[in-house]
């Protein structure tokens, strides 16, 4: 990010933003019962994320 252009710290804060999306649609993903893509359940985290950021 910071080699496109993005100052610190959002940068930083963009970075580790998308480790705990990941990390929570992960554990998401692998639950038993979850049937769907990888890419729709870190979609659905994406999101929820976005939701919170706005106050939602």
């Amino acid at each position: 990010l910071r080699r496109r252009g993005v100052a610190e710290p959002a940068a930083s804060l963009t970075a580790e933003a998308g480790v705990a999306v990941f990390k929570v649609g992960f554990e998401r993903w692998i639950a038993p019962a979850e049937e769907r893509e990888m890419s729709q359940v870190m979609r659905e985290s994406l999101d929820e994320l976005k939701a919170v950021a706005a106050g939602g």
